[in-house]
């Protein structure tokens, strides 16, 4: 079932192909999958539903959102990336957390936690929780449990290298156990076929596939899913695009599409982070005044606008597990909207997406530091932090409407840290989602979609 070709590529790497025919089972054999490695992927531990009754839909809190800014008031956060951790047991070269993994943090407790979700406020509906690498807090389940007992949150995204696929699938099924109204879905890294992955994402262990680790992990989740009827369930792939991996993302897009088939693909954008001093890429409008895009930067344009294609002619499948088909639709329409603003960016046009962190969107870093966004909260030179809980006895709201972060909201779109910015979950997604023009374009545009 395996077409395994060496490309003559500097790095060279290894495509695998399957027949359009093959069943999930040939597939996983086809890139070496072998789910009876794992413990828990056809057991867990039975566990009780937390007994908790909130309206988690969306529409209540856009609306709240969108007559908040309307009337010029400050609107509660929609979307919150809560940074748990910034321990990594990974070291790759193009992190845009690069200057602060692994730092001395005094990382707030899950006492803490539960006190500042506490106060959030009733529109929020999606948080990303990221780091360093999440599953290294021991305390990350009991979190997530946290944000759906305080907080009307329907939508968890956990950002993780997959480095022990077991412990993401006990984490998994307790979740959908206790948390059955919640949409979870693991985003989870890749960098493009093996030989590129495994040599961007350096470990300790010379030996240590973290290509499997990950495919595995895919795999294992989707068949968690199946066995268990777990709704509500989603596994993504995300990968960086690079200049170390650009010139095998045509190919690599191919295999995903065709091979793997994760229920989303994402492709991000390698960026000139505040938190990337030492990194030798040149900045955003040095970039820009060279009058092209990147070798990198236009494959980013040439694989999205192909993504485009793809999903609109049914090529490719984002196969949200939504309550409905046209929830899902509507979520991959809106991936498409973000793609398309960050081909504008690139292209130094004016976006189309006006940024809304520090009024929609929110940051929680590990040491319990609030912002609009990781940019304004870590930058070295011009830290643009609202306030720390352990400052406000874990009052959000207090943080959120003090004089600080009045003064750096107004800054949002006008900063140096703003220009160039392709940050999805904090710039794009939560502008999108209190845009009615955006939302329109995306009912449309979701209507397309097969």
């Amino acid at each position: 079932m395996s077409l395994a070709t060496p490309l003559e590529q500097e790095p060279p790497y290894t495509v695998i192909q399957v027949p359009p025919t093959a069943t999930d089972e040939e597939r996983m054999q086809a890139v070496g999958t072998d789910l009876s490695r794992y413990q828990w992927v056809d057991d867990r531990e039975e566990l009780p539903p937390l007994e908790i009754e909130r309206n988690r839909g969306i529409i209540r809190p856009l609306v709240k959102a969108h007559f908040s800014k309307i009337f010029g008031q400050v609107s509660q956060p929609v979307m919150l990336t809560h940074i748990v951790t910034t321990r990594c047991n990974y070291s790759c070269g193009f992190c845009s957390f690069a200057d602060t993994l692994n730092a001395i943090s005094d990382e707030l407790s899950l006492e803490e936690i539960e006190k500042t979700y506490a106060t959030m406020g009733g529109n929020l509906n999606t948080i990303v929780y990221s780091g360093g690498e999440t599953t290294l807090h021991k305390n990350l389940p009991e979190i997530i449990e946290a944000a759906y007992r305080l907080t009307p949150v329907k939508s968890v995204y956990i950002i993780s290298n997959a480095w022990k696929p077991d412990v993401l699938f006990q984490i998994t099924h307790r979740i959908k156990q206790t948390c059955p109204d919640l949409h979870l879905t693991w985003s989870l890294s890749i960098e493009g076929p093996k030989e590129i992955n495994n040599q961007a994402r350096h470990t300790r262990k010379e030996d240590w596939d973290a290509w499997q680790n990950t495919i595995d992990t895919m795999w294992g989740i989707k068949q968690m899913r199946k066995r268990f009827g777990y709704t509500e369930l989603d596994v993504q792939l995300c990968t960086v695009c690079t200049p170390a991996n650009r010139h095998a993302l045509d190919d690599w897009y191919l295999m995903v599409r065709d091979t793997l088939q994760p229920d989303k693909w994402n492709l991000n954008l390698l960026r000139k982070s505040v938190q990337m001093g030492n990194h030798e890429m040149k900045s955003w409008e040095a970039r820009r005044q060279s009058g092209n895009p990147e070798p990198f930067e236009q494959k980013y344009i040439e694989i999205t606008r192909r993504v485009r294609e793809d999903v609109l002619s049914g090529k490719l499948k984002f196969l949200y597990h939504t309550q409905s088909p046209g929830d899902g639709a509507m979520k991959s329409a809106v991936d498409l909207i973000s793609q398309a603003d960050n081909r504008r960016v690139i292209r130094g046009e004016a976006p189309s997406v006006c940024c809304r962190a520090g009024n929609d969107g929110a940051y929680i870093g590990s040491n319990g530091e609030v912002s609009g966004c990781e940019e304004f909260a870590n930058n070295p030179t011009d830290n643009k932090t609202f306030g720390n809980l352990r400052d406000y006895d874990y009052n959000f709201q207090a943080i959120w409407n003090s004089e600080a972060a009045n003064r750096f909201r107004a800054q949002v779109n006008k900063s140096p840290e703003c220009y160039g910015c392709t940050l999805e979950s904090q710039k794009n997604y939560p502008s999108i989602l209190v845009s009615f023009k955006h939302l329109w374009e995306a009912r449309q545009l979701s209507q397309q979609i097969n």
